[in-house]
């Protein structure tokens, strides 16, 4: 079993369904302004980890209280992730902060995500 067999796995043993949000393509009104498409869903599973050393993080700037920690798992992902995404939880939306891929050898075995309450 590879190391993305075994992330995926642990993942789905340990994680949640989720949904990705990412904005469908918009169109411009009469008037110039951009008007968003509906959002393309995708399905994901998530596993919810902790910041090791969140208060130092906090006050560096570099994470607000609530800020989420995800695994996402790369098993059957259509689409590479971005911080113009959203993750729906549970009915819960959280926008995406930073995307971070684990890729020994150029191959993605997760996606880190830090994710933050809308």
């Amino acid at each position: 079993m590879g190391l993305m067999e075994t992330a995926s796995r642990l993942i789905a043993k340990h994680g949640q369904a989720a949904t990705l949000l990412r904005p469908g393509p918009g169109t411009r009104d009469a008037y110039g302004q951009y008007i968003p498409g509906p959002d393309i869903e995708y399905p994901v599973t998530v596993l919810a980890a902790t910041y090791a050393v969140e208060m130092q993080l906090i006050a560096g700037g570099f994470l607000e209280v609530g800020d989420q920690r995800l695994f996402l798992s790369a098993e059957g992902l259509t689409v590479t992730p971005s911080t113009t995404d959203r993750l729906r939880i549970g009915g819960q939306v959280f926008r995406t902060i930073r995307v971070s891929p684990l890729a020994p050898a150029g191959e993605v075995i997760f996606w880190e995500l830090q994710v933050r309450d809308e």
